[in-house]
């Protein structure tokens, strides 16, 4: 008789454009479907990586809707109903497994699941010590954050420095590991190979960034490191792809700063490869991370990177011998550009070193990882 397939629920607040919805959405699409039968369950139903979802696993929403519906429902899960009762009514189901994939709501959810139902898994995307933004917003104290992850068999951090960083907030998990996140490397070269997405013609040296339009992105202080090159008489165009809630602000910004002209913001592209193949310099501004997809895929596309520090950055640019790694600050982040636009980093020799770095993210192996995980042989 066939071994019965491990039932399994990822829990994400949604699946929007950003990394931990993009990697969750290229995850249910690795795993084995002779061994896992996938639910995903998004708090609230938006983002665009839901079709690509549903074609691989079972989709399901707790606050779905539009109009005053949408609201009334969004106000009880956000601010009201007990996460008991939310767990009970929206959540539970006969599974084998439930991962808290994003931190935050969806952590706070499942830790108030009651014992011995299902094994408790929650990943860490982020380095939640330099950027504690769970804090008031989801849980009342760090005591009540604590409490919810010890509720958790496994804790899974994506870099080495984000699992160093929650030891220091909340202290030692007994089931704390590290997954490096899985990115897959042949979707990502063909998507750029792709002649269905237009990409503009360079006019001068292209910067590439990609992300949230959101301050942890630290898209503010890119835009003013090439207002500096500018005013050094440096010619140079930066494109910006992702969306988000501070677009009107760094357009103003780039407005005040006198480079309009040379910034460029598409917009979310749910194939970004073209683009980003297209650059010479692909730009990590980011305050804070955990372990950027979008680094990962510009070395698989041998794309020269150039990254501030923050965490995981290390760990994915091997130390520094794949990437560029500059202080975490507006200066430094418009030297290392300048560096790469006056040739004294030379983009050829990045590039390969890029590729080479690209080579060590194995998107197959990364996903046995998991599926390891979730059968309990971690």
């Amino acid at each position: 008789m066939p071994r019965a397939r491990l039932k399994v629920l990822f829990l994400v607040e949604s699946l929007a454009g950003g990394g931990a919805e993009k990697i969750l959405s290229g995850l249910v699409r690795g795993l084995d479907r002779d061994r896992f039968d996938v639910t995903v369950c998004t708090v609230v139903d938006c983002g665009p990586y839901r079709e690509e979802v549903r074609k691989y696993a079972r989709y399901r929403t707790i606050v779905g809707g539009r109009g005053l519906l949408y609201r009334i429902r969004y106000a009880l899960v956000y601010r009201f109903l007990p996460a008991a009762w939310i767990y009970k009514w929206n959540i539970a189901g006969d599974y084998d497994v439930e991962v808290a994939f994003t931190e935050g709501l969806p952590t706070r959810l499942l830790a108030a699941a009651p014992e011995g139902n299902s094994r408790k898994i929650a990943w860490v995307h982020v380095d939640l010590e330099a950027r504690p933004w769970t804090q008031g917003l989801v849980f009342r104290s760090l005591e009540e954050e604590k409490k919810a992850y010890a509720r958790f068999q496994t804790v899974v951090h994506v870099s080495q420095t984000v699992r160093e960083a929650f030891e220091r907030r909340f202290g030692a998990h007994a089931g704390s590991v590290v997954l490096h996140n899985p990115v897959d490397g042949d979707a990502v070269r063909s998507g750029a190979a792709s002649s269905a997405e237009e990409v503009p013609e360079k006019k001068h040296f292209r910067f590439i960034s990609v992300g949230r339009l959101e301050d942890q992105k630290g898209f503010d202080r890119l835009i003013a490191a090439l207002a500096r090159l500018k005013e050094r008489g440096w010619q140079a165009e930066l494109v910006i792809l992702g969306e988000g809630s501070r677009r009107r602000e760094l357009e103003g910004r780039a407005a005040a700063l006198g480079v309009a002209d040379s910034v460029l913001m598409p917009g979310f592209l749910g194939n970004p490869y073209p683009w980003m193949a297209s650059a010479d310099l692909f730009v990590c501004s980011s305050r804070s991370e955990g372990m950027s997809t979008v680094v990962t895929e510009a070395l698989m596309l041998g794309v020269p990177v150039l990254a501030v520090e923050c965490s995981g950055v290390r760990e994915q640019l091997g130390m520094g011998r794949f990437g560029r790694i500059v202080e975490n600050h507006e200066e430094a982040l418009a030297c290392g550009m300048e560096d790469f636009l006056s040739g004294r980093e030379s983009c050829e020799v990045w590039r390969e070193r890029a590729a080479l770095g690209g080579d060590a993210f194995v998107y197959g192996k990364a996903v046995r990882k998991v599926e390891h995980l979730l059968e309990g042989m971690e």
